[in-house]
């Protein structure tokens, strides 16, 4: 009589176990394997080919002539499946890949919540400890803990607020004022994804966003409301190198712009059946937009450009955008890598795929670098002059 299980039992046990546990605690096993389809535990105890897998891998951990390392030989495994499909956007993302694209669309980082210019706060995120103590965009600040930093660089003054992290004082200049702020400290707070401001000599809006990852939808709705109180009368949207992020975080501002009940972008699956995903607020903006894009406009940021190119009539400048008309998720590995994969198409309101194509501006504009007498460059923007002469009537 042979003593214990070979893999193979242990395998069948552990999908028999697997099935017992998914009954008895509902759905949160399944959908923990299976978030978005039909493909359960039970249909894999019956699937010949992960079967006939697990049976070679069986016999070559039990008879091949060396020991096999098996989690490198899982993989491997891995990774030919990810090659079969040789597809563009899948593929595995190694450790430091996986970090990386996590911090960016997750966006976070330990603050009071001032961007500055040198010694100039040019911004201050809404419900920051900056923001809640009263610091306003303008100020000059002058000392830090009483140091002054009236002269100092921007790396000098995050410097000196890194070094303290708590009860820092901030003094500043409003106007002819001299204001004194007192016990702020860091917290976790969003990175900054959207500038604004109204472009000089007229009242027109501009808002950049450079990439559409966490909360970026409730960073755009607090600059409308500031542009609104600036009585901005047109908006450009400047979406140029934006290579996209999270969709719901597109959908989420798109619907800032949109009527209630129109369609934001469809999804299509790979049995061809088409979602339409509709606004569902009644938030509306009423006036002109202009969308900057380029080349590197991509995959989110199109969502945004189609959904209110075709819904609202926003005109859009620059040259093509990038093409991605693709809709990517994750899984992530025991190892902590990322396998990325994709899952369907997206299309544009009036139905449209514009993966590999990109979606062509009304105005095609191209910049210009010149150099000055001194050999500098220096970019002439011309994509942003047409912007603005649109929204002039000119």
């Amino acid at each position: 009589m042979k003593k214990g299980y070979d893999l193979i039992e242990v395998v069948i046990i552990v999908i028999v176990v697997s099935i017992i546990s998914a009954v008895s605690t509902g759905v949160i096993i399944t959908k923990g394997f299976n978030n978005d389809g039909n493909y359960t535990y039970a249909d894999i105890a019956k699937d010949k080919n992960l079967q006939e897998f697990i049976n070679v891998y069986s016999k070559l951990n039990l008879s091949y002539y060396q020991d096999i390392n098996k989690e490198e030989v899982i993989k491997s495994a891995i990774n030919g499946m990810i090659t079969y499909l040789d597809e563009t956007y899948t593929g595995i993302l190694d450790l430091d890949k996986s970090n990386s694209l996590l911090e960016d669309l997750n966006a976070t980082y330990d603050g009071i919540g001032i961007t500055i210019n040198n010694n100039l706060i040019v911004n201050v995120i809404k419900n920051s400890p900056a923001f809640d103590a009263g610091i306003k965009e303008n100020d000059l600040i002058i000392s830090i803990n009483d140091t002054d930093v009236s002269t100092s660089t921007g790396e000098e003054i995050s410097n000196l607020l890194k070094e303290s992290e708590q009860n820092i004082k901030i003094s500043v200049i409003r106007g002819e004022e001299i204001i004194n702020f007192e016990n702020l400290n860091f917290s976790k707070l969003d990175i900054p994804r959207v500038e604004y401001n109204i472009i000089e000599g007229s009242n027109i809006g501009y808002m950049h966003i450079s990439l559409f990852s966490k909360s970026v939808s409730d960073q755009v709705e607090y600059a409308l409301g500031e542009l609104y109180k600036k009585n901005a009368s047109g908006l450009i949207i400047d979406l140029r190198n934006n290579t996209g992020g999270y969709l719901e975080e597109a959908y989420n501002v798109s619907e800032l712009f949109l009527e209630k009940g129109q369609i934001v972008y469809s999804l299509e699956d790979k049995d061809n059946n088409i979602t339409n995903y509709k606004d569902k607020t009644s938030d509306k903006y009423d006036n002109q937009v202009v969308i900057l894009i380029n080349g590197q406009t991509a995959s989110a940021a199109e969502i945004l450009t189609a959904a209110l190119k075709e819904n609202s009539n926003a005109i859009t400048v620059g040259t093509t955008s990038y093409g991605k008309g693709k809709v990517q998720h994750t899984y992530t590995l025991s190892s902590g890598e990322l396998v990325k994969y994709t899952s369907s198409y997206w299309l544009t309101p009036k139905g449209k795929c514009i993966d590999g194509k990109g979606i062509v501006p009304d105005f095609i504009v191209e910049n210009e670098t010149k150099t000055d007498n001194e050999g500098n460059n220096y970019l002439i923007d011309n994509q942003l002059e047409k912007s603005i002469n649109i929204l002039k009537g000119e």
